[in-house]
């Protein structure tokens, strides 16, 4: 049986990056990484967002000043 759908690697870990961005809760910009290594072995995923232990209520997600 041939498959009917193949991803490349670079869309299989592009759809990663997506993935993991969902897990932001920046409601203006939600970003995605996977860190990849010539094996194409995943070294690591990330995502935008306050750094561990601080508590996101005490800080807001609005933006301030105009946009770049």
């Amino acid at each position: 049986m041939s498959k009917l759908i193949y991803l490349s690697w670079d869309e299989y870990f592009m759809g990663i990056a997506v993935f993991t961005s969902l897990r932001s809760k920046d409601p203006n910009s939600k970003v995605g990484a996977v860190i990849v290594n010539s094996a194409n072995h995943i070294l690591g995923t990330g995502y935008n967002g306050f750094v561990a232990g601080v508590d996101e209520k005490d800080f807001t997600w609005e933006r301030e000043g105009d946009w770049l």
